[in-house]
C-alpha cells in the first residue's frame, strides 16, 4: 500500500500566514491611530476665521506687533511711607503708575498675549491670572529694571474671546509699575524684585525720565521701543 507522509498542511500554513499578516496590519493601524492622537493632543488655538492651527512653534513673534497709538503714561499717587494715606507735601510722590499701548498684528499669524495678570477693579489690582503666559515684558529706566512686569490685556472691538491676537483684532496692553490699593485709592510700592513693581521712592518713573519697553513672545524676536516723559506729569500723557 502506498503511504503518503505530510510534514505540514498547506492549508494550515496559508492560514497561519494570513493570521500573521492580519496581526501586523492591525498593529500598524493602532500605531497610526496613536500617532494621530498624539498630534491632535498638541496645543491648538482657533483663529478668527474658525480654522484650527497647531500652536507648536507656529505662534507669531512680538516683532509682528504694531503700535497703533502712542504710549500712554498714567500717573498716580504713591504711598511711599506705607501709611495708607496720601500727603504729597510729605514723602508721598506723584509718579507714573501704568504704561498703556494699543497693538495689532501685521500679518495673518496670531500672537499669544495670554497675560500673567488680570484686573477687576476690586480691592487690589492687578491680580494673578493663574494662566501660563508665553509673553514677557521688560521695562527699564536709569534707576529701575524688571524682566518680570505685571501686565494685563484688554481686547477691543471684534474679538473671538481668546488671548490670541489675530489679524483684524486690537489689544490694549497695560503694564502696572505699581499695585493699586482700591480700598484706600492709592498706589503702593513693591515688596521685592520678584513682583515686578517699583520698590522705593528713588526708583519712581517721573517727569523727564526716559524709559524702554521690550515685549517678547516665547523667546522670539521682540518688539522694543523707548519714550521720554514730559517736563510735567499730567493725569494721562500720550507719548508719541
Amino acid at each position: 500500500m502506498l503511504q503518503l507522509n505530510y510534514t505540514a498542511s498547506p492549508d494550515r500554513q496559508r492560514g497561519s500566514v494570513a493570521i500573521e499578516v492580519a496581526i501586523i496590519a492591525i498593529a500598524g493601524f493602532v500605531v497610526a491611530i496613536l500617532g494621530t492622537v498624539a498630534m491632535l493632543s498638541s496645543s491648538f488655538f482657533v483663529t478668527g476665521s474658525g480654522e484650527k492651527t497647531i500652536n507648536d512653534g507656529i505662534t507669531g513673534s512680538a516683532s509682528q506687533l504694531v503700535l497703533r497709538t502712542g504710549v500712554v503714561a498714567v500717573s498716580g499717587e504713591i504711598d511711599v511711607d506705607g501709611n495708607n494715606t496720601i500727603l504729597l507735601s510729605g514723602v508721598d510722590e506723584l509718579a507714573v503708575v501704568q504704561l498703556k499701548m494699543m497693538v495689532e498684528v501685521s500679518t495673518n499669524m496670531s500672537v499669544d498675549l495670554t497675560p500673567p495678570n488680570t484686573s477687576d477693579d476690586t480691592l487690589t489690582d492687578p491680580d494673578l491670572s493663574g494662566l501660563t503666559p508665553r509673553t514677557g515684558i521688560s521695562v527699564s529706566w536709569d534707576e529701575f529694571t524688571t524682566n518680570n512686569s505685571a501686565w494685563t490685556v484688554n481686547f477691543t472691538g471684534d474679538s473671538n474671546g481668546d488671548y490670541f491676537l489675530d489679524q483684524g483684532e486690537r489689544a490694549e496692553i497695560t503694564i502696572w509699575l505699581h499695585e493699586f490699593d482700591g480700598t484706600n485709592v492709592l498706589y503702593d510700592l513693591g515688596t521685592g524684585v520678584s513682583d515686578g513693581y517699583v520698590d522705593n521712592a528713588t526708583e519712581l518713573l517721573q517727569q523727564r525720565d526716559n524709559f524702554a519697553v521690550e515685549i517678547n513672545v516665547g523667546g522670539s524676536t521682540s518688539l522694543s521701543f523707548q519714550r521720554t516723559l514730559p517736563l510735567e506729569l499730567g493725569t494721562s500723557d500720550l507719548l508719541d
